[in-house]
């Protein structure tokens, strides 16, 4: 995303898609997720509560066992299911999902619930939100099929459409948080910051401990030039995830563009030091050259 600012332009590499932004930033999203359970099986939130412990601490295997028996505990835990997909994803094992969705949905067919899961393992847009749609058909108020809907969108670039399948998604569900911040972050990407900066205000109020959405509000605030705001949302960010990488990364650029150099350097250095790898280091690594003269 691109921070409006004059008269220095801001790198291109700070514009990646909200897409990729959402699949980095908001981590890990089980241990996250504001409290709103579909489930009031105390075994089943029991089982899946020590599930996210263990994903937290990257035993993703043992969490797998604990959330395949909040599962069976209650079958119609969306939440146990979208967290049981993520953990198979996290130890290389994403194709069996596909299967195994496939699978439930057959026995199934009549489920709304089980027509968006296996929409959300299927990666072609178009079968996407037929799934979703299909789960609609069903229940007309299974708001989170909905919000699939806006989000394949999102993924294609059809930012309009995505607007207003996510509005859908939140008249259906007003206080849905990751409505807020997935149409939040289609407003940044289409340049909007005041409609952005408004939902994930909301968002960051009702989800005070993700430091995802309180990136994408200091990105928001960035937009709109209230530098100071930004980087009291990044420091929020840092204090709940001081590992996070990108954390470092944003507070670089805000500092670089309220003139901390200082700030900007110590900033941009942590980040280069945590994550070595990533696409963004070559050309940090020249900013910081660059400031350093």
């Amino acid at each position: 995303m691109q921070f409006k600012v004059k008269p220095l332009q801001m790198n291109p590499i700070f514009r990646k898609s909200a897409f990729a932004f959402i699949v980095l930033v908001l981590f890990p999203a089980a241990m996250y997720a504001a409290r709103d359970l579909h489930s009031t099986n105390s075994t089943a939130i029991s089982l899946y509560d020590e599930g996210l412990k263990l994903a937290e601490n990257e035993k993703f295997n043992e969490a797998l066992d604990k959330l395949r028996q909040a599962i069976a505990a209650d079958p119609n835990f969306l939440e146990a299911h979208l967290r049981y997909m993520d953990a198979f994803k996290s130890v290389g094992r994403g194709e069996e999902v596909v299967d195994m969705y496939g699978n439930l949905l057959k026995k199934n067919l009549n489920s709304a619930l089980y027509h968006f899961l296996y929409g959300r393992t299927l990666t072609d847009m178009n079968e996407k939100r037929a799934e979703f749609r299909k789960a609609l058909e069903l229940d007309s108020g299974f708001y989170y099929a909905q919000y699939g809907i806006g989000g394949t969108y999102m993924i294609e670039g059809r930012l309009d459409e995505a607007i207003m399948a996510l509005n859908r998604a939140l008249d259906m569900k007003s206080d849905m948080v990751d409505a807020m911040v997935l149409l939040g972050t289609v407003y940044l990407d289409k340049g909007m910051p005041l409609q952005a900066r408004d939902l994930l205000e909301n968002a960051a109020s009702r989800d005070s401990s993700n430091p995802g959405i309180l990136l994408r509000l200091g990105q928001a605030y960035s937009q709109l030039e209230r530098y100071e705001s930004a980087e009291k949302a990044f420091r929020r960010a840092l204090a709940i995830a001081p590992e996070e990488p990108m954390i470092y990364y944003y507070l670089g650029l805000v500092s670089e563009m309220s003139g901390k150099k200082t700030e900007a350097v110590k900033n941009y250095q942590r980040f280069v030091e945590l994550a070595p790898d990533h696409k963004f280091v070559p050309s940090v690594k020249k900013t910081l050259e660059r400031l350093n003269r």
